[in-house]
């Protein structure tokens, strides 16, 4: 894969949410049809009280001015409508890994799951794989496969802080008070997935969420080491849900180094939606050229 160039990051004004200020949403949309399916996830779900920003990342083959490569406002044909919702629109001529990185204070990111075909052009990674990769994501983000209301809903909770996180961020969705949950553990060697079960769910009660449920599974037989990959995804074969919540680091991090991420298999082969929480270590600087390969 080919190394971005540095984007500037978006303005204070758009990227920074004031203290007690609405919840916010950030909507990759890069105008495609595939864009078309993820706003269709967007509006059919409650979004009470939320301001939105749509924000369009075009990548240039020679590059683009400053002015240009940072988000600005402008005014789409069509423009995109949610009821009872003002939607800001913005756009960046640059690559839309960068830029949506750049929204770090947004509450929710929502992109799809594939990019636009100049992405492949210019042999980059889709947009999905780059925000759960390395050290990221930095803001809880969503990849929408479907536009249905989110009605069932599969949590996964192993103890880890990442999946804690995204129990929470789950939690604070409005879309949550109407879904029924269930909390799905993998018996692990090393012990705590039953606590961690117990856990997640007093969150998901605590928070108001509808029906939760909680289900510990056993591993599927490995025969040289431990994953909790093959089972998961089994999990979400066999279940079917709307929607499927997961941490983007385990607790080891040297499982996840050999084996590779949970939340990356998730969002490769899960054919329903994915939120992936924030990565724990999302205050640490970051340098977006050096950690894309």
């Amino acid at each position: 894969m080919s190394t971005p160039t540095t984007t500037p990051r978006t303005d204070e004004a758009t990227t920074r949410t004031p203290r007690g200020a609405r919840p916010w949403m950030v909507v990759g949309d890069d105008r495609t049809e595939s864009a078309a399916g993820v706003w269709g996830w967007v509006a059919a779900q409650p979004w009470p009280g939320w301001r939105v920003t749509a924000v369009t990342a075009r990548p240039t083959e020679d590059g683009a001015p400053g002015d240009r490569a940072a988000p600005h406002a402008w005014q789409p044909v069509p423009l995109r409508e949610l009821a009872g919702t003002d939607v800001e629109h913005v756009l960046a001529e640059a690559d839309p890994r960068t830029v949506l990185d750049g929204y770090r204070d947004a509450d929710l990111l929502v992109i799809g799951p594939r990019g636009p075909g100049l992405l492949k052009r210019l042999h980059l990674g889709s947009t999905a794989e780059w925000l759960v990769s390395g050290h990221r994501p930095l803001a809880p983000v969503v990849i929408a496969r479907s536009t249905e209301p989110v009605r069932s809903v599969l949590v996964c909770a192993d103890g880890s802080p990442d999946a804690l996180d995204a129990v929470r961020t789950f939690a604070g969705l409005p879309l949550a008070r109407e879904a029924e949950v269930t909390v799905l553990g993998v018996d692990a060697p090393e012990g705590g997935t039953r606590a961690a079960v117990v856990e997640a769910a007093h969150e998901l009660r605590a928070a108001g969420v509808g029906q939760v449920r909680t289900l510990l599974v056993g591993a599927v037989p490995m025969t040289v080491t431990f994953d909790v990959r093959p089972t998961i995804l089994g999990m979400i074969e066999k279940a079917e849900p709307d929607l499927v919540v997961v941490g983007t680091r385990g607790l080891s991090g040297l499982r996840r180094a050999v084996m590779g991420s949970t939340a990356s298999a998730v969002v490769h082969h899960a054919r329903c939606s994915v939120l992936v929480g924030r990565a724990g270590d999302r205050g640490r600087s970051a340098d977006p050229v050096s950690e894309v390969r």
